[in-house]
């Protein structure tokens, strides 16, 4: 079942990650541009959120017409020889950010093994959305196998439970780890059709090679409520690949199942829920995965694999070879080529481009150094060439006026 956890991962990443160890440190994204233009004091309402011009903050004035976003670079400080660049996320300039990959043990769960977290808090601490780590279980029907994987639970592997939904999830995360309480739980459908295609191509793959497996995965999302009367929102993905095989010894069929869930959560004020959404569907929208990492990655668990299954685990000749591995993948091509990648998405074929947008919600808007995608609903866009956008509904407004000495330049959506 190893080779299906990264099928299940990627899945759950493009649809938005037993135990980690003390060595894991947090890490702390790095904004590209840590500073207000011009020093100005910046809004992070969305457009028209709320009828009294209030923004996030409280602050008033100028709140609400106009959003400034920063991508935020997300590190692996613990992989490789020198911190890299895993992934990126789109935040409102002057909310914190912190968060990045964690590699677990070798000899863990390999569900588990490589994750990523994110937490981002808005100045005044009243929104918040969090990624956290992902979670990942294993289950058998037949009991000696079942006693065999608990065994390896206690010794740091993956958890036992029984293949699960992403509503059980929900409720069951909401009432135990978030100590809140979930209603209005129920498929994330817009999501659901993507993830339906995602199912159909895996288990069209498993079916050509001779395997017997199959996936299926689920989306879900549900309103939170916290004690104190805080708000909130949570969507999970999860998918169960479920593996079917004889069994010689008892005869019939034993069957295998991987659980991989990965929870996404937003908390704000009480009545503020709506607000909540439009922030968590940008975030979540803006996850980009520097394809350099991931090769590398897959590249040191392709061998990880091959060396698990020869019996031959030399952890620190492992070790050596990952860092080698980012090292060529590097030389071969700087930072420009993820900049490059990010821009390329323009190029995708029109028809799926538009589909996968409108589940997204998304919207793609190009200026001089190519196309990226927002947050729909905004009549026009302007950027300022160092990773910063500026998104407003507001008729006629210029921020080359509203901030001075600088140079915004509007966008044009793409059609």
């Amino acid at each position: 079942m190893k080779g299906n956890w990264a099928m299940a991962a990627g899945a759950a990443i493009l649809l938005a990650g037993c135990g980690g160890n003390k060595e894991n440190p947090m890490i702390t994204g790095q904004p590209v541009n840590g500073s207000a233009p011009g020093g100005a004091t910046v809004s992070t309402a969305f457009a028209g959120s709320a009828g009294s011009g209030a923004g996030v903050d409280g602050s008033a004035a100028t709140s609400g017409e106009y959003i400034i976003m920063n991508r935020v670079r997300f590190l692996d400080q613990q992989g490789f020889d020198q911190p890299v660049e895993a992934f990126s996320m789109l935040f409102p300039k002057d909310w914190r950010t912190e968060g990045g990959i964690v590699w677990g043990n070798v000899g863990g769960c390999r569900g588990e093994f490589t994750r990523s977290q994110v937490k981002a808090t808005s100045p005044d601490g009243k929104f918040q959305f969090e990624a956290p780590l992902s979670r990942a279980f294993q289950w058998a029907d037949d009991p000696m196998m079942r006693q065999s994987l608990q065994a390896g639970a206690q010794a740091g592997g993956c958890q036992l439970n029984q293949p699960f939904n992403a509503q059980q999830f929900i409720e069951g995360y909401a009432r135990q780890d978030l100590r809140a309480e979930a209603s209005n739980v129920r498929l994330d459908e817009n999501r659901m059709q993507l993830a339906r295609v995602l199912d159909q191509q895996a288990n069209s793959i498993s079916r050509q090679s001779g395997g017997q497996s199959s996936q299926e995965t689920t989306m879900a999302l549900g309103d939170l409520r916290w004690p104190d009367g805080s708000e909130g929102i949570m969507v999970a993905t999860v998918t169960n690949m479920i593996l079917r095989s004889p069994n010689y010894m008892g005869g019939g069929a034993t069957t295998m199942s991987s659980t991989s869930a990965t929870p996404f959560l937003m908390r704000c004020p009480a009545g503020r829920r709506a607000e909540c959404s439009q922030w968590m569907n940008l975030f979540m929208t803006s996850h980009r995965v520097n394809p350099i990492w991931r090769e590398a990655k897959d590249r040191f668990l392709t061998q990880l694999g091959q060396i698990e299954h020869a019996g031959r685990m030399e952890r620190i000749r492992l070790m050596g070879e990952q860092s080698r591995a980012y090292a060529r993948a590097q030389s071969d091509a700087s930072d420009q080529r993820m900049r490059d990648w990010e821009n390329r998405q323009a190029s995708q074929d029109a028809s799926q481009k538009r589909f996968i947008q409108t589940i997204r919600e998304v919207e793609t808007w190009r200026d001089a150094s190519g196309a990226v995608e927002l947050s729909s609903g905004y009549a026009n866009a302007w950027s300022r060439g160092d990773g910063s956008y500026l998104l407003t509904n507001k008729p006629g407004f210029d921020p080359n006026s509203a901030f001075r000495e600088q140079r915004w330049t509007q966008m044009r959506r793409e059609q």
